[in-house]
């Protein structure tokens, strides 16, 4: 469900140029990203499909469209605008002159973690996994949302790239009942993690695509401490995350210095995984530690689909 503001689709619109924003103001609310490449045809991405339309980018366009920016570009190339959830990336050429800007437009969505509620306020950490564009993150903020109404300040957000409270120093309203700690640049996450653990006194901690900038660790240490944490990573499956090594601490998995085979030394820092293998369409596994000493077996992995994949759509009309 949709909850974004108009005045929040218009904050997005009002930085376009004239002729930009006429053409996609009628359909912001389907829009997923716009493009501004220069010398090349303004495009955008609404419902899954890519449209170009006839407009050139030009200089000016782009001078435009930064002069309405309340801020410059952070080292990762991103920024935000303030009170919404949008995301603005630049890239630069050898001048470190803005020719590329891609703008994602984000919304509010609410209720979108409510078919696997059950699983979510019985667990003690959480995972969701899956590739780009697919809805992660909204499903993390979701989440949040669920686990806010039970924990409340006790949760912090390790807010990586604002894009899960939003910019600007005061958080978007629909996570105003947590706590966060901005981070802005991704490659501060760890740091920024450790302090929220140091010393703010969580009960759980949040955080956007871990497996970067020595947060696994860091993540896996929380558990060890009675802090439990909710993540999300990239990825399809959860037999691709068992396959890589780099998030073996999180599955409570070492290899054995001896016989330089896989074994467990500890429970997961997740007691629930969820794949997001598209909008809507969730395999849930809720026993991670089960799940892996069934992949050590050799066995499957197969989880619980919830959501809206087509055969659950069938089942429930022919019930």
């Amino acid at each position: 469900m949709d909850i974004t503001t108009p005045a929040e689709y218009h904050a997005v619109l009002k930085i376009l140029p004239d002729q930009m924003r006429q053409c996609v103001e009628d359909n912001i609310h389907v829009i997923e990203e716009m493009y501004l490449d220069l010398g090349m045809d303004f495009g955008v991405k609404l419902d899954g499909v890519r449209v170009d339309y006839p407009i050139e980018v030009t200089p000016g366009d782009l001078l435009y469209l930064l002069g309405q920016l309340a801020r410059k570009f952070r080292s990762d190339g991103r920024q935000g605008i303030d009170g919404t959830l949008h995301r603005i990336s630049a890239e630069f050429d050898e001048d470190e002159l803005v020719i590329s800007v891609v703008i994602r437009v984000a919304r509010v969505t609410a209720y979108v973690a409510e078919p696997l509620r059950r699983y979510i306020e019985l667990a003690t950490g959480i995972l969701a996994i899956g590739p780009p564009a697919v809805g992660k993150t909204t499903l993390l903020r979701d989440i949040a949302r669920i686990r806010g109404e039970t924990l409340g300040k006790g949760l912090i957000i390790i807010d990586s790239s604002n894009e899960i409270t939003g910019d600007g120093d005061r958080p978007h309203p629909f996570l105003r009942h947590v706590r966060r700690i901005k981070v802005g640049d991704p490659a501060r996450q760890s740091e920024k993690l450790g302090r929220a653990i140091r010393n703010g006194g969580p009960q759980e901690v949040l955080l956007d695509e871990v497996g970067y900038n020595d947060d696994v660790i860091l993540v896996a240490r929380a558990a060890n401490l009675g802090i439990s944490a909710i993540s999300t990573l990239h990825g399809r499956t959860f037999r691709e995350t068992f396959d890589n090594d780099m998030f073996w601490p999180l599955l409570g998995l070492s290899k054995d210095q001896t016989t330089g085979l896989m074994h467990r030394r500890k429970s997961a820092a997740f007691s629930l995984a969820i794949e997001v293998r598209a909008k809507g369409c969730y395999v849930v596994h809720p026993n991670v530690n089960a799940a892996v000493d069934a992949l050590i077996r050799g066995e499957g992995a197969d989880g619980i689909r919830v959501g809206n994949w087509p055969e659950l759509q069938v089942a429930a009309l022919a019930s």
